[in-house]
């Protein structure tokens, strides 16, 4: 039989790997959509809005992406980074 120490880890190793998993999927999605699409991301919240400017910050779980807008050329451009990290450092 599990000892109820060793049952309480692995749960918490579960717990932990599906909130990994959610949140590398949810990256990834989000990676795509900005880079290669130039769309605005599906699982992040936008939190900072500029009106001088549109443009958009958006958070997710651990990343967060930059939505400038170009009012004279009419184009939006994304870069995601991390949230610690600055936005010169982009990915």
């Amino acid at each position: 039989m599990i000892k109820p120490g060793k049952k309480i880890k692995r749960i918490i190793t579960a717990v932990i790997a599906v909130i990994l998993l959610v949140s590398i999927s949810f990256f990834t999605t989000d990676l795509i959509r900005a880079k290669k699409y130039s769309l605005p991301p599906m699982f992040c919240i936008p939190v900072f809005y500029y009106p001088e400017s549109g443009s958009v910050d958006y958070y997710g779980l651990g990343y967060k992406v930059w939505e400038d807008t170009d009012p004279f050329d009419n184009v939006t451009h994304y870069y995601v980074g991390f949230w610690l990290l600055p936005k010169m450092f982009n990915i």
